[in-house]
């Protein structure tokens, strides 16, 4: 058993003192007016970062009525964070909340008891759906009565991240493979011999199709995120769908002097799935394995079952550092430079909300770095709209 929280102190007060510290906020009278007349989406937390006051604009988040389900819990407990439950103690305690903008910035406040502000992107499971925030959060020491508290103000960022992550991604990959079909069509202007030019036109007919496939790729991703896409069920043979995914990710820049492979002992059934969602899905997931991998490396597949289960598998050999682990699904992480991270959070996305399956990952110095997608072998009977 630990004694230790992973990151941040995991002393929580006791139901009693909460609501002491409620009424003695409530008691003055000046301040709780104007408080509750903010603007914004505003709480007050206590010494151990527990919700003891709030207003409307912070209630209507989770539409809540009353303040009753919000006091003693932690923000993350309070929007339902993926890491919120993984320690005893809660939100704040696990190893994954050392990368917390949110409890860094209430953290920060403390220890230099001025006003800290950090942007912070949570993955939640509200009702089974996952559901990512992107928050500009701030945190600033205030003292009632002789108290220290912490008034937590909270923006929603999401459309400004969203956007910029999504055009970013699109326009960089976009103006790439553009490039590469504006340089082959010169070439062939300029006039080759008969066999290169037809290695040419192929060439151009593959990036004009990868152009394509950005396109789309990136128009059901919004799709997926405002609820607009329509699942179309169908039974789908394992092994030509992976196979399909990899003839199609082949064509990408990143797919170039680089081999995927199959396993051999890969089971080949047919599954119910939304045949166009689950490619997109495995093309993400061999685009990142690719992304990964120097020239001449390999990206192993290959797929699972046990009648009732199907799972497909991405390994590559590189190792994904602990911190970025940590943050891997969140809509606006990324290693690639600001604004260009929507893969790993699309697979998730497409793979839980829509097809109704599960995305996890190993990565270490053993084995690599392994993504794999689990989903049932029939879809289950309540689609969602």
């Amino acid at each position: 058993m630990k004694l230790k929280p992973d990151f941040a102190p995991d002393i929580r007060s006791s139901t009693g003192e909460i609501l002491g510290e409620h009424e003695l906020i409530a008691s003055q009278k000046l301040f709780s007016d104007i408080f509750s007349a903010i603007t914004g989406v505003s709480a007050i937390i206590n010494k151990n970062r527990q919700i003891v006051y709030a207003n409307d604009e912070f209630l209507n988040l989770l539409g809540l009525k009353s303040l009753d389900p919000v006091l003693v819990k932690r923000l993350g407990e309070f929007v339902s964070c993926i890491h919120s439950e993984e320690e005893p103690s809660g939100c704040g305690t696990s190893k994954a909340c050392e990368y917390c903008g949110a409890v860094n910035a209430i953290m920060e406040s403390q220890r230099t008891n001025n006003k800290s502000v950090s942007e912070a992107f949570i993955s939640s499971y509200i009702n089974g759906k996952q559901i990512s925030w992107d928050l500009r959060i701030s945190s600033s020491p205030i003292i009632l009565a002789d108290q220290v508290f912490y008034v937590l103000s909270l923006k929603d960022i999401s459309s400004e991240k969203r956007l910029r992550a999504l055009e970013r991604t699109f326009f960089h990959d976009l103006l790439n493979i553009a490039g590469g079909l504006n340089g082959l069509l010169t070439i062939l202007k300029m006039g080759t011999d008969p066999e290169e030019t037809d290695d040419l036109i192929n060439r151009s007919e593959e990036a004009s199709q990868c152009i394509i496939e950005e396109i789309m790729m990136y128009s059901q991703l919004r799709a997926a995120e405002n609820g607009d896409i329509k699942l179309k069920i169908e039974q789908v043979s394992s092994v030509s769908i992976l196979k399909d995914a990899i003839s199609r990710i082949c064509y990408h820049e990143v797919g170039r002097e680089k081999h995927i492979s199959v396993e051999e002992n890969s089971v080949d059934i047919d599954f119910q799935t939304d045949r166009i969602i689950f490619e997109r899905v495995l093309i993400n997931l061999l685009k990142n394995a690719l992304e990964e991998t120097g020239n001449n490396g390999e990206v192993k597949t290959g797929i699972g079952s046990d009648g009732e289960k199907i799972w497909f598998y991405v390994h590559n050999e590189g190792l994904i550092p602990q911190n970025i682990q940590m943050q891997i699904f969140n809509r606006s992480f990324t290693t690639k430079g600001i604004g260009r991270g929507v893969g790993t959070y699309s697979v998730r996305l497409m793979t839980e909300n829509y097809l109704k399956g599960r995305v996890r990952f190993i990565s270490n110095e053993e084995s690599g770095t392994v993504f794999t997608v689990e989903l049932d072998v029939k879809f289950p009977e309540d689609i969602p709209d």
